[in-house]
């Protein structure tokens, strides 16, 4: 039975260890979104003219716990670069697809659209 004393010290090492795991995951996903908020930050404020190319929503939690939407606005420049923004489901239900108009944001961050209005038709 020299098995036994081993029970007293390697369990109590595996739930410490586990724990530092659990530790670690989380300290990483804090620095993460605080990286990201801080590229962000000091990301400058862009406006330039763009089309809605693209919607799209995801949908998180569910079953046991309350579900969150995310929606997702793909915008194209004028150079044909294309940026995927998140935005509000408010502003997801107002932007339809082909709305030209002038995207700003700030890195990741959806500032806004505001879409082109034609003018009146000319007569000639």
């Amino acid at each position: 039975m020299e098995w036994f004393p081993w029970i007293f010290v390697g369990v109590p090492l595996f739930i410490g260890l586990v724990w530092l795991l659990i530790l670690v995951v989380i300290g990483r996903g804090i620095w993460s979104a605080w990286q990201r908020r801080r590229a962000n930050e000091t990301a400058p404020v862009l406006a330039f003219p763009a089309r809605v190319i693209g919607k799209r929503d995801s949908v998180s939690g569910g079953g046991n716990s309350s579900a969150r939407t995310h929606y997702f606005v793909t915008f194209e420049r004028l150079d044909l670069q294309r940026l995927e923004l998140e935005v509000s489901g408010q502003e997801f239900g107002m932007l339809a697809i082909g709305d030209n108009g002038r995207l700003t944001h700030q890195g990741t961050w959806y500032q806004g659209f505001v879409r082109d209005v034609p003018g009146p038709p000319t007569t000639a």
